[in-house]
């Protein structure tokens, strides 16, 4: 397992099954949003997952739209303001062959089936995998406390399936 992922798991942030089960999301080079409060280590779990990303894959961090003219294998958005988020999220969505790496928080706040529902009607691609990690805090302690794997059918309705590991 990747040495960061690895040190999440050891924290007691996920588990090593869900450690393992997003390392090989992102070997697969599907997009991961990471859900949750900033306090509950959404912005950790986010790094971790994009250095597992460079790892093995060209990514390019976003910090405006201009970015999303470079070519890259995974796009990386984080904690960015004074941005229309959510139309920098679906134009990087809409991209052919690529795949992103962001966040999801109050600050962020999008839905993401809407935004999925939105590039299908303009590509009609259900090639791509969207794993959610959802990140949560209980009793002072942060964790992942869920991953749902996300496609679309060929009518561009999401499908949604619990990682149960």
């Amino acid at each position: 397992m990747n040495a960061m992922l690895k040190k999440l798991v050891d924290q007691g942030f996920m588990t090593e099954s869900q450690g393992v089960y997003l390392e090989e999301a992102v070997g697969r080079k599907e997009s991961i949003i990471v859900s949750g409060h900033k306090g509950w280590g959404i912005l950790p779990a986010m790094a971790t997952l994009s250095a597992t990303a460079k790892s093995q894959f060209k990514i390019k961090q976003v910090k405006s739209f201009e970015d999303l003219s470079d070519e890259a294998e995974y796009y990386i958005i984080a904690d960015l303001k004074d941005i229309d988020f959510a139309k920098l999220i679906s134009d990087t969505i809409a991209i052919p062959n690529s795949s992103i790496i962001t966040i999801k928080d109050p600050d962020h706040p999008y839905s993401l089936f809407k935004l999925l529902g939105h590039v299908f009607k303009s590509n009609a691609d259900t090639s791509k995998v969207y794993q959610v990690v959802e990140c949560a805090k209980t009793n002072d302690v942060k964790h992942v406390a869920k991953i749902t794997k996300v496609t679309l059918n060929e009518k561009g309705k999401p499908v949604k399936v619990n990682f149960e590991g």
